[in-house]
């Protein structure tokens, strides 16, 4: 499936063959405003949409939703609900270790919400938490105040991690996994004007990389069960030669521009996209959770890629480019992380890939 976001008019279904990489619609457009972000339960029974509402369209503050979807044969999504988030911006939704719990970022009001999920029936409840950030950051456009792009949870412990655009904080919580309230655990500087976007694990080491938008950069950190994140490699994702500072195509307006990363399932790999220069940067990852890297590869022209993710096999890389009004598939090469595009087919403002 493939999220959008407005003007597209909802979620686009493909089949997708994991000998060659090959995308095929089916027909099937399911009608939602603005799902950007598409998270899949654990079980592969039930797909999660944000609504990424905002004031740009008319919508009042306070105003914010998520939908749950039933999986049927054939690509089909049945709804099951849709639930109030109590503000505009839900730009990422995840679960947490149990899955019972939903969390949801509100970009354009500061915070985040916590919102329970039946793992028998799909059925999303109503909040029982939304805490609002504070603060600002360097970049007079982007940095006016706290905007909490991302939201995941640790896949061992009842920790939640909040990564707040507008701060450059990672704000970390502690779950209460009975109730779904949250208990502040402190907060973890990504650097000035990095405006820190989102999160990925490591399959197999305590490690977790945050992707940086606005500096370009990815901040690898030890995950400490005491402590939370502990930094210790900051890296840019461009060249060092590369000027993305007013460059025409860096509509993000700061020092750099980037989206989200993936790291690959046999966790050698970590590919983050590069939305000024249209690419996708791969950076090897060293036993000791280190990146270097790696090699470059191109996306469709004015791409301005917004996500990317896995097909189940870990052999492709799909990717949302936004702007192309297009979902790109590559193959990756377990050698050396080479992507080599196999196929790219129509989806009209591309946001969010999810496969299952």
């Amino acid at each position: 499936w493939v999220g959008s976001k407005q003007p597209g008019k909802g979620i686009t279904s493909f089949t997708f063959d994991e000998e060659t990489g090959k995308l095929t619609a089916t027909g099937i457009v399911v009608e939602q405003q603005s799902p950007t972000w598409l998270e899949p339960d654990a079980s592969g029974k039930f797909l999660v949409a944000t609504h990424e509402l905002s004031h740009h369209t008319g919508v009042e503050e306070g105003v914010g939703f998520v939908t749950s979807y039933k999986v049927l044969p054939g690509g089909v999504l049945e709804k099951i609900n849709t639930a109030a988030t109590g503000g505009r911006g839900n730009t990422c939704a995840a679960f947490d270790r149990t899955g019972k719990f939903l969390l949801v970022t509100r970009y354009w009001e500061g915070g985040i919400s916590i919102l329970p999920f039946d793992t028998d029936t799909g059925h999303i409840g109503k909040k029982t938490a939304a805490p609002t950030h504070s603060g600002t950051g360097p970049h007079p456009l982007r940095q006016s105040g706290p905007h909490p792009h991302g939201i995941h949870g640790d896949p061992l412990t009842d920790r939640v991690y909040a990564m707040d655009l507008g701060t450059d904080f990672v704000h970390q919580y502690q779950i209460n996994t009975k109730d779904g309230t949250l208990t502040q655990d402190g907060t973890v500087h990504m650097g000035a004007g990095s405006g820190p976007r989102g999160m990925n694990f490591h399959p197999s080491k305590r490690i977790a990389y945050v992707n940086c938008e606005l500096s370009g950069t990815v901040v690898a950190c030890t995950i400490d069960d005491v402590k939370g994140l502990i930094p210790f490699q900051t890296i840019c994702a461009y060249e060092d030669s590369f000027v993305g500072k007013d460059h025409p195509d860096n509509l993000g307006k700061a020092d750099f521009w980037g989206a989200e990363a993936v790291i690959t399932k046999d966790g050698r790999f970590y590919i983050y996209i590069c939305r000024v220069n249209h690419s996708l940067a791969v950076l090897s990852i060293a036993e000791d959770g280190k990146l270097t890297f790696t090699s470059r590869h191109a996306l469709a022209e004015r791409s301005n890629a917004r996500n990317l993710t896995l097909d189940t096999s870990g052999k492709f890389l799909l990717v949302a480019s936004q702007d192309a009004d297009c979902v790109e598939s590559f193959r990756i090469s377990f050698d050396n992380g080479h992507l080599e595009r196999v196929d790219s087919q129509f989806a009209p403002c591309a946001a969010d890939v999810a496969v299952i």
